[in-house]
């Protein structure tokens, strides 16, 4: 894989975890608004990035990156998986991307996509300035494995990975060495 660029492997998580029944008792919310599809482009790009990230996961040495973080509680990714009855790359292509543009992370420029720990939905943040397409688009177009190690770093998150520790930067590098 190429070497890292800071710029370009960002993500960012959006809040702290919180469990569904914590999320109920904390009483009330502002209206949830409805999740907004990706653009056509958007949803190809994602396809082919995620496709390829998945056939990286069915390898044993890119599946290690479940057992190598912990959730808050000290729980692998692994286990946290386990509950789904799937493997990581059946996750990973079940995993629901959509549109980032309402998202307050994503108005920060380095952040590529936003996600909460423990929830099975990623945010794709737009380009911006009246391009139509996404900032991984653009990374894919740069660096397709750098592409495929975001959406993996994505994924450690849906399944509970905080960030700070470890940095955003660490997750991305850990998954390119153990993933390609």
């Amino acid at each position: 894989m190429s070497a890292l660029r800071p710029l370009a492997c960002v993500s960012f998580i959006v809040v702290a975890v919180f469990s569904r029944a914590h999320a109920l008792e904390a009483g009330p919310r502002a209206p949830i608004r409805p999740d907004r599809p990706l653009n056509q482009f958007d949803r190809s790009v994602i396809e082919r990035v995620r496709a390829r990230a998945a056939a990286l996961l069915d390898g044993a040495e890119c599946a290690k990156v479940l057992t190598d973080f912990n959730d808050r509680n000290g729980r692998t990714l692994e286990e946290n998986l386990e509950p789904w009855r799937v493997t990581a790359s059946q996750y990973l292509l079940q995993l629901s991307f959509v549109d980032g543009s309402r998202v307050r992370n994503c108005r920060d420029r380095l952040v590529m996509m936003a996600t909460r720990p423990g929830l099975p939905r990623v945010f794709v943040c737009p380009a911006g300035g009246g391009q139509i397409n996404s900032r991984l688009a653009q990374v894919e177009f740069r660096s397709g494995n750098l592409a495929e190690a975001m959406v993996i770093h994505e994924m450690l998150h849906t399944l509970g990975l905080g960030e700070n520790p470890p940095s955003t930067f660490e997750i991305t590098q850990r998954v390119r060495d153990r993933c390609h």
